[in-house]
């Protein structure tokens, strides 16, 4: 049965009660009524906020659902309730007893009631739909595509209006509702699609393996495999948004490996297990897909989609934002854990998502390419593309079924060559070299979680800079050279409280807003979460326009590219954090505006993209 059914049902029961007195002309009266209402309003309230409670402390996140629901029970029956009388409540309580030649209540409190009603009614109805005429996905009609197939300045201003729409701020809040109906949440896990099923052996500690079903068994686990059950929930080897996890994995395989054949093949998180999607030759199509850019020696290529509509029921325009990053968080765990078998999972900046998509029967409605990882024994230069890389045709906005959503996941689709973008300056604040870490990476995939409670202690120096060099300073940008990286100090030792950009160059913190208590601000941005006012240290990774717009890809996929890039970066600090012993959360949500401003940054030249929280575990 539904959740609104369930919801509805004491209502419903009260309304049968109600219509049986009509028919029986014995019509309750208005004390009977009001005790009625009150106690519905009770249990409504007893059962939303033990939801509620119970959600926060053992942060279950799929009753978060019910919670809500019953919640707007909870207004309906407190607009009923102020419609009658409230101390009647007290008197009909202590007196007891039948009614005693009830009459039904008069004109006066049903009007009363029924305006109540119809007033929150009216509210949610203009809240939902308030704001959803505004929203026009409009491409450029001119500037697409410049000369020789060079993205123009048109791709770009589609992408700075598109993330203007994603952007939230404490007025758009109020002034915009989402544009699609995104209906209930699809299951977490992918249907089996019936095709042949091969069990893949149980995870082990990575080490210098050939090639073979063990070795990626290893490898497709501790990318976004399943590394612990809490109730129904499935935590993953990396962090989701919301715990929504819409990432899937597709392994092709050009030619079978020892206990694998080759072809296309998904990865079932839940079972641990390879559904056969297709068999056979699969290299051709797979190479003109990626435009025979990608460089001799791949043995198997890794192709990350995404299911839209699990993170897009619940976060809506901002989805894309966090589907993004959550694939760069296990992109991240894929480079590491391909370095410990001693391969090298190189991330493609260029492939054609719909020759992809097609490839692996996949409905770009529903299902988006957004990653392509080329699996090899050592690493090769990437090749000269042979092809030029355009931007799709214009989309027909009847098409934009997800809205922002698809919008950006098509606006964000293949590009060419600029310039890179400059380095940072050098820093005023020297940090400490950081020692190495010495727990191996698969241990730390297996121990990764986020920590939402941290105690008062401080973070050290060293602690400090070796997070932020694990981060930003330990090895070049993988997809993107955008990003940028502050840090808001509220208690590490030996650094004074304040914002601060770190430089990778010189490993030094350049002062941005120095010598201030932050915490509040902090909080406040991150919409009042206290995961990032108790941190000893929030991470602000920030995105270069300029850079994104100088994208050997092009600008869109430059946007697309500088998210996922976020994600790795977020990944790194996850792992390093426990290594290190240290308390981490990565923290999508804030208001753009006040995280720019937290930070010092200037929203037409940098937008912030991820918030990180440190701290001593509590």
């Amino acid at each position: 049965m539904p959740k609104l059914v369930w919801v509805l049902l004491p209502l419903l029961a009260v309304a049968l009660w109600l219509a049986g007195c009509a028919l029986a002309g014995r019509w309750p009266s208005r004390p009977r009524l009001n005790a009625a209402f009150a106690l519905l309003l009770l249990a409504y309230v007893g059962t939303t906020a033990g939801l509620g409670i119970f959600w926060v402390a053992q942060q279950q996140l799929p009753v978060f659902d019910w919670h809500y629901l019953f919640g707007y029970a909870t207004v309906l029956l407190v607009l009923v309730h102020l419609g009658f009388n409230l101390r009647v409540l007290w008197r009909t309580l202590m007196r007891g007893g039948a009614d005693k030649a009830a009459a039904p209540p008069g004109r006066r409190q049903w009007l009363v009631a029924l305006g109540a009603v119809l007033a929150g009614a009216a509210a949610f109805a203009i809240g939902l739909r308030h704001g959803r005429s505004e929203l026009r996905l409009q491409w450029p009609g001119a500037g697409g595509v410049a000369a020789g197939g060079v993205a123009g300045p048109g791709s770009m201003a589609a992408v700075e209006r598109l993330h203007a729409w994603s952007a939230v701020s404490r007025r758009g809040v109020l002034m915009r509702a989402p544009s699609v109906d995104w209906g209930d949440a699809p299951p977490p896990f992918k249907p089996d699609t019936g095709g042949p099923r091969l069990a893949l052996p149980a995870p082990a500690a990575a080490a210098a393996e050939r090639p073979g079903l063990g070795a990626l068994a290893s490898l497709l686990w501790h990318t976004a495999g399943v590394t612990a059950w809490r109730g129904t929930l499935a935590l993953r080897a990396a962090p989701s948004s919301g715990a929504l996890f819409s990432t899937e994995l597709y392994l092709v395989l050009p030619a079978a490996l020892p206990g694998l054949p080759a072809g296309l093949w998904h990865h079932d998180a839940r079972t641990h297990a390879l559904h056969r999607l297709r068999d056979g030759a699969v290299a051709d199509a797979m190479r003109q897909a990626l435009g025979d850019a990608d460089a001799p020696g791949a043995f198997a290529w890794l192709v990350a989609g995404a299911v839209f509509r699990r993170t897009g029921h619940k976060y809506r325009d901002r989805s894309y934002r966090y589907l993004l990053a959550d694939l760069g968080h296990a992109l991240e765990n894929l480079r590491q854990i391909a370095a410990a078998h001693g391969w090298h999972a190189a991330l493609l900046p260029r492939f054609d998502e719909a020759r992809v998509a097609t490839l692996l029967r996949l409905d770009e409605a529903a299902e988006g390419v957004l990653a392509v990882a080329a699996l090899r024994a050592q690493p090769v230069p990437e090749a000269t593309p042979a092809v030029r890389w355009q931007p799709p045709p214009p989309p027909d906005e009847a098409a934009l079924t997800l809205g922002v959503t698809g919008a950006m996941h098509l606006a964000t689709s293949l590009r060419v060559v600029v310039a890179p973008a400059a380095p940072l300056p050098l820093g005023a604040l020297r940090l400490p070299s950081p020692g190495p870490a010495t727990m191996p990476v698969a241990a730390r995939i297996a121990a990764r979680r986020s920590l939402r409670r941290f105690a008062a202690q401080p973070l050290t120096a060293d602690t400090l800079a070796a997070l932020l060099h694990a981060v930003l300073g330990a090895a070049p940008p993988v997809l993107s050279p955008a990003l940028r990286l502050d840090v808001v100090v509220h208690a590490v030792a030996g650094v004074p409280p304040g914002a601060w950009r770190y430089d990778p160059s010189s490993h030094a913190l350049l002062p941005r807003r120095q010598g201030l208590d932050l915490r509040a601000a902090s909080r406040a941005a991150a919409l009042d979460q206290d995961v990032i006012g108790d941190a000893a240290a929030v991470l602000v990774i920030s995105a270069d326009q300029l850079a994104i717009a100088s994208d050997p890809a092009g600008p869109a996929r430059g946007w697309r590219h500088a998210f996922i890039e976020a994600g790795l970066a977020g990944e790194r600090a996850y792992l390093e954090a426990v290594a290190r012993g240290v308390g981490v959360c990565g923290v999508g949500a804030f208001y753009d505006d006040e995280a720019a401003a937290l930070v010092g940054v200037d929203m037409s030249r940098e937008w912030v993209l991820h918030f990180i929280a440190l701290g001593v575990p509590a």
